[in-house]
């Protein structure tokens, strides 16, 4: 058979239909690499992650390295009057002296023990002119002691009866602690992330073994007393009109294995105008745990992207802004994926964050603030946005770089909502802060022991929190409204928490 005859067996519309296959083939083939280059980079921004995690600084800082330190500054006259350079125009080198660190006096209210030190052989008839007096801060483990109350009688012959005082209310009627003792425990495990079994090992070496059921005993019977507080706190936080969430998990066993847990969530609440923190404990994730928490609220509600909130947002009577401290974050982690990219975005956010600082310095009111974002912030946030738009465009959708951009787009109107009001803050810092106890007290205790127990955790975290904030010393507060609350009235909690308490 000659080859033109094979040729000529060889109709157009086989060869059309050959050409077809192969381009369908080719057009697969090219998309599969897509996708496997997609998930070749989604795995190494994966392992480097993990890397930084394992072995880098967790810490979110970014330096442009081609700009020196930007100072922002705001003259001391009215901002109707301001002409500010816009950032990237006025570059301000910044010298910072290392200042020396002053040496701290030692506290006068310390209890003091005197020790005289006289000379070797003092002849007779000298003649004490003064003392020199050094001063060293010592220290003596902490130390039970027993509490001994006596209570004189007295009979009255006349009358034929007796009078005594009447003893002092405890926290459990007829129990061998004091309420300083589970105080102590409650600071150590709620404040200080010291689980009970490692309590219960410092006071044993004191002399004195406290079994664990009992320890769990009396902080359980702590928490029913400060239930009353506790919900007076989270009545004030809903009532506020401004909330920054966020959430945390937490392991807890469960009752149908031994030994096995499920993951439980913290979910804070913290409110920046009135400086108040609240935690509550639910088994679920789920977007209906906040909108139940958070029913009755009316006003600015702060959160990072997570979608369990995103009912809430669309209220009417709910304000909704992001958090650009996570929008950053994601430009952060994408460094390693494209560097050019995210170092522009993270340059940009670093611009209002400074912007922000320059607020904070001048100590400028609500309506300067508002007007000092208007005037520099505004303008970089439409540029970044811009930007955005544009770069969406090429960047792959899995990749990180693609998800930090898609991120920020998603919830764009949310991130430069803070513009809006001088009284916003950008970011959701403040209740991340509030995460960070959950997640060392997780590390050294592992799990709550029961759904109950994560209740009680979430109390305790809220008051803890409470006092860190109002730079109140815990053990104290906790003894003494241990000691009062019984006998306050609820119109009278205000006086109990931590900020009107020092």
């Amino acid at each position: 058979m000659k080859k033109s005859d094979i040729i000529e067996d060889v109709s157009k519309e086989d060869l059309l239909d050959q050409l077809q296959k192969m381009m369908t083939k080719y057009s697969n083939v090219d998309s599969e690499n897509t996708n496997l280059k997609q998930e070749i980079e989604s795995l190494k921004a994966q392992i480097a992650y993990l890397q930084r995690r394992i072995f880098g600084s967790t810490k979110e800082t970014y330096k442009d390295p081609n700009q020196l330190e930007l100072a922002l500054e705001v003259e001391e006259k009215n901002l109707e009057d301001l002409q500010i350079s816009s950032p990237e125009e006025e570059v301000i080198e910044v010298v910072k002296k290392k200042k020396k660190a002053k040496r701290k006096s030692i506290p006068s209210d310390l209890p003091r023990q005197v020790e005289v030190i006289e000379p070797d052989d003092v002849p007779e008839g000298a003649t004490r002119i003064g003392e020199e007096i050094s001063e060293r801060i010592e220290f003596s483990p902490g130390k039970l002691y027993v509490r001994q109350i006596v209570r004189p009688k007295y009979r009255l012959l006349e009358e034929d009866s007796i009078i005594i005082s009447e003893l002092p209310s405890d926290l459990i009627p007829k129990c061998m602690a004091g309420n300083s003792l589970i105080s102590q425990f409650i600071v150590g495990k709620f404040y200080d992330h010291i689980p009970l079994y490692r309590a219960q090992g410092i006071f044993k070496r004191s002399g004195i073994d406290f079994p664990k059921a009992t320890i769990n005993g009396w902080i359980r019977k702590a928490a029913e007393l400060l239930s009353p507080l506790y919900k007076h706190i989270e009545k004030k936080v809903i009532q506020s009109d401004y909330i920054q969430a966020d959430e945390t998990s937490i392991k807890v066993l469960t009752d149908k294995k031994q030994g096995a847990t499920h993951l439980g969530y913290f979910w804070i609440y913290y409110a920046p105008n009135i400086k108040s923190c609240l935690f509550t404990y639910d088994n679920s994730r789920k977007g209906s745990v906040p909108e139940s928490i958070l029913k009755k609220f009316k006003g600015v509600l702060q959160t990072d992207g997570y979608q369990g909130y995103h009912k809430l947002g669309n209220q009417k009577e709910i304000i909704k802004l992001a958090c650009m401290a996570h929008a950053r974050r994601k430009f952060f982690e994408a460094k390693e994926n494209d560097r050019t990219r995210a170092e522009y975005a993270l340059k940009k956010i670093q611009e209002l964050y400074k912007i922000e600082r320059t607020s904070q310095e001048k100590e400028l009111s609500i309506e300067e603030t508002y007007l000092l974002r208007q005037e520099l912030a505004v303008p970089i946030l439409k540029e970044l946005e811009k930007w955005l738009k544009k770069e969406s465009l090429t960047a792959l959708p899995k990749s990180p770089i693609g998800k930090a951009i898609n991120y920020s787009l998603n919830l764009w109107d949310e991130l430069c909502q803070y513009t809006e009001d001088g009284s916003y803050i950008i970011d959701n810092n403040n209740v991340e802060n509030k995460v960070r106890p959950v997640a060392i007290g997780r590390k050294n205790y592992l799990f709550a022991g029961s759904e109950e127990g994560a209740k009680r955790a979430a109390m305790f975290y809220t008051l803890s929190s409470m006092c860190k904030m109002a730079d109140v010393e815990p053990h104290a507060w906790y003894t003494d409204i241990l000691n009062r609350i019984s006998d306050t009235k609820p119109s009278k909690y205000d006086d109990l928490l931590p900020q009107n308490w020092k």
